[in-house]
């Protein structure tokens, strides 16, 4: 081939993720075809009317750009959407796609394609890739993961702040007559202030199950000024013991956890001791209470010993 044709199409790859169409060739060097380049052994095609050169392998996030070049409408789904707005997602060997119903394209080996008739009218992009917002992302995958993977995708997202809890049930219920979206309703129910008081409710019935101090709840702590300086959940006052339950809603976000911290180094330097049992974690309650035992125990050893 040609020297400057073979550049010329090198450029063209260049601005495509190292990736060129039937069209790009033809605009180049309109005697010669995409078939003609694999021939060369220069090039391998990636999908179909898509190419790349052959020294590079075929991932995921190869397969992701030929996508946006083979289905022009599309825009990636799912995990694929996931990794590229940033947040946790299991891994996929492939690439995922949406498109319009009407879209004659179907999956084939390292590409799945989702079509759909609540195809989304916004998305994101770097200029090259479109994916579907985080919300919608997150509300696809429902039909993909296990509660446990959407519950920990979902709690990576709202970590990193690429999305609320809140958007993602406004979303859920824009998609309500799927049949994965309870899911998403469930998991997202997490996220509320009612669950937060519902697993206080819990730890306290689990502290006060295998305690024979006095156990008050929402037990306030003074500054020497008198001022508030921590209300705690469930406070064992004799043994200057705080059990903390952390639902999702307060404590999700990195700036949450950063204050828990500074929270607890305080009443530390005040000789109080916390224990943190986060969501999830109190769903076994033999496990809880016999670490709340534990806790206990250690405690008034510890005080005795003083």
């Amino acid at each position: 081939m040609d020297r400057r044709i073979t550049r010329q199409l090198v450029e063209r790859a260049r601005g495509q993720q190292g990736l060129l169409r039937a069209a790009d060739v033809d605009e180049v060097d309109p005697a010669r075809s995409l078939d003609e380049l694999v021939r060369s052994g220069n090039w391998q095609e990636v999908l179909p009317g898509v190419v790349a050169p052959a020294a590079v392998e075929v991932t995921a996030p190869l397969l992701e750009s030929a996508a946006m070049l083979w289905a022009p409408q599309s825009r990636l789904s799912h995990e694929s959407a996931a990794r590229r707005s940033g947040f946790w997602v299991p891994d996929a060997d492939s690439a995922s796609i949406i498109t319009p119903f009407a879209d004659p394209r179907r999956s084939m080996r390292g590409v799945t394609v989702s079509r759909t008739r609540q195809y989304p009218q916004t998305h994101m992009t770097d200029q090259f890739h479109r994916w579907t917002m985080p919300a919608r992302t997150l509300v696809d995958l429902a039909a993909r993961l296990t509660r446990r993977q959407l519950e920990a995708t979902l709690l990576s997202a709202v970590r990193k702040k690429v999305v609320s809890a809140d958007e993602v049930r406004l979303e859920a219920q824009q998609l309500r007559k799927r049949s994965t979206t309870q899911l998403v309703f469930e998991v997202v129910a997490l996220w509320t202030a009612e669950r937060e008081s519902f697993l206080e409710d819990v730890l306290f019935g689990d502290v006060k199950a295998v305690v024979t101090e006095r156990v008050e709840r929402q037990y306030v702590v003074q500054r020497r000024d008198g001022r508030v300086q921590a209300r705690l959940d469930v406070a064992v006052p004799e043994l200057l013991l705080d059990f903390e339950a952390d639902g999702l809603f307060f404590h999700s976000t990195d700036d949450q956890i950063a204050a828990d911290q500074k929270r607890d180094r305080g009443l530390f330097t005040r000789g109080w001791h916390t224990a943190r049992f986060r969501e999830g974690v109190l769903d076994h309650r033999a496990a809880v209470r016999a670490e709340i035992r534990a806790i206990v125990e250690r405690r008034r050893q510890d005080r005795r010993a003083a």
